[in-house]
């Protein structure tokens, strides 16, 4: 038993260290900020389940959007605002003469592929992880109004 047991769990700990993108174990805030800030492209995702989400993340979005408008060229931020069932997105980013599509959550989420993003979610608790290539920033209404992850950014 033990000789099948050290390789099998031998051939766990390969996988996980080593054949796993590196995008998924927590990193600093620095290096998903050095990716973001490197990227040709970026996105953000705006996740909400009723209304009252809606604004307070939909605010956060609109100053993390025009903070990094500040720095890059606006067409190369794609926004994305799902919700259980639908997604809705400007074709092509934000920036220039906007065309809203709507889609699935899935392919939304099958868009930003390997892009740097920043996705904000509502949840009862305040809390943050950090990527290599992603920031899932999860609070309530009035954390989401005070949007810090904004600061962050600047």
């Amino acid at each position: 038993m033990l000789i099948v047991t050290v390789p099998l769990a031998a051939a766990l700990l390969l996988f996980f260290l080593v054949l796993l993108p590196s995008q998924m174990f927590s990193v600093p805030f620095s290096t998903f900020k050095q990716n973001f800030d490197a990227a040709q492209r970026v996105a953000v995702v705006l996740t909400y389940g009723n209304q009252s989400q809606f604004v307070a993340e939909s605010q956060c979005a609109t100053q993390v959007i025009q903070l990094l408008a500040h720095s890059r060229n606006a067409t190369t931020i794609d926004f994305y605002i799902l919700n259980q069932t639908m997604c809705t997105y400007p074709k092509g980013g934000l920036g220039h003469e906007v065309t809203i599509l709507n889609d699935t959550p899935g392919n939304c989420l099958a868009m930003v592929g390997p892009e740097p993003t920043i996705f904000l979610n509502h949840s009862a608790t305040n809390y943050s992880v950090v990527t290599a290539y992603r920031l899932y920033t999860y609070g309530n209404p009035a954390f989401m109004l005070g949007c810090p992850i904004a600061i962050s950014l600047s």
